[in-house]
């Protein structure tokens, strides 16, 4: 049979704000990775196709200054379980440094306050990417209720007050060396219940990616993108628009360095365009699971890496379990040995 492109993996990223006591809103943030092809061993654990990744952030945050007022966490599905390989350690082990950002606010600044606490080997960068979403998304909702005050009316306990859902998927061709990959982003602000205590929805923003990667250095071969925005409290239809020509120069760019900066440095100073900036950003950390869907036997296979020299991790590492002077990144760098 024919499988011109097959499904590899998709990411979910999906967040709620609610309303909770006066001055507050409560907070739902969830990340599902669902790889859908591979097989591979990886520090001890062999690793198939399935939920890697199921991620809830719980909390609540002050309603006008985005401060962060409690914060808790689940995690049913990690990458890394204990086990003789690391040692003991798991995916779980730093997550207790995320009570350190009680006092931090959402939005500008919050990205250094996260990575203080939480960056690279003190943490976890899934945990981080969606940290970062849900700062966007109350950095975004409050930049609309000062365009629109209305937004900012009070509601009762439990109410919704926004909702966004980012998806990444990636698919794979059957041979070849490159990944088609596409994001949707979907943005709800609601507006205060009508008389019959009625959801009312005030602006519902939605953004459309369609990229081609190569496997071997993530490099951006080409990149498309439209976006509308519709308000309500009808949500009529309305036409999609072009910003092809707005993220035309990531062409020819990898989304294994930098990418992140350079899509702040383009539209961090817009806020016309933050969904558009949002859904730029999941393609990066997406990326990062992509590789694993080749991988159709024990050896992980190499032709999906984001620097085209297929070096090992160095440096401090990406996250916690990958440290540099961590158990689990010696078996991974020299298996021979354990």
């Amino acid at each position: 049979m024919d499988w011109p492109l097959d499904p590899s993996h998709t990411r979910h990223l999906d967040l709620a704000l609610t309303a909770d006591s006066p001055g507050a809103m409560r907070f739902r943030a969830d990340l599902l990775d669902l790889r859908k092809a591979g097989l591979m061993s990886l520090g001890g654990r062999i690793a198939t196709s399935g939920i890697i990744h199921n991620m809830t952030l719980l909390g609540r945050v002050d309603d006008d200054t985005g401060e962060l007022l409690e914060i808790s966490w689940e995690q049913s599905h990690v990458m890394h379980e204990a086990n003789h390989a690391s040692r003991g350690e798991c995916c779980r082990d730093p997550m207790e440094r995320l009570t350190g950002l009680v006092g931090s606010k959402l939005g500008e600044g919050f990205r250094a306050d996260l990575k203080q606490h939480f960056g690279g080997p003190l943490g976890c960068t899934h945990v981080n990417t969606l940290f970062q979403e849900l700062s966007a998304s109350v950095a975004h909702l409050q930049a609309q209720r000062r365009a629109d005050p209305t937004l900012a009316s009070p509601r009762k306990p439990g109410a919704r007050i926004a909702r966004r859902a980012v998806v990444f998927d990636a698919f794979l061709p059957e041979e070849g060396t490159q990944s088609e990959l596409r994001v949707r982003l979907s943005d709800a602000q609601y507006g205060p219940a009508d008389a019959a205590d009625n959801e009312s929805m005030a602006r519902h923003a939605e953004v459309r990616l369609a990229a081609r990667v190569e496997l071997m250095g993530w490099l951006l071969l080409s990149l498309r993108a439209s976006e509308r925005v519709r308000t309500g409290p009808a949500i009529e239809a309305a036409d999609w628009s072009d910003r092809n020509e707005a993220v035309a120069e990531f062409e020819g760019k990898s989304l294994g360095g930098g990418m992140a900066r350079l899509c702040a440095e383009r539209f961090g100073d817009a806020p016309q365009d933050a969904c558009l900036l949002s859904a730029l950003l999941a393609l990066a950390p997406g990326m990062t699971q992509v590789g694993a869907g080749l991988s159709d036997s024990l050896v992980p296979s190499p032709a999906a890496r984001p620097q085209q020299t297929g070096a090992p991790l160095g440096g401090a590492g990406p996250c916690y379990m990958l440290r540099g002077d961590g158990p689990l990144l010696q078996v991974i760098t020299a298996p021979g040995e354990d």
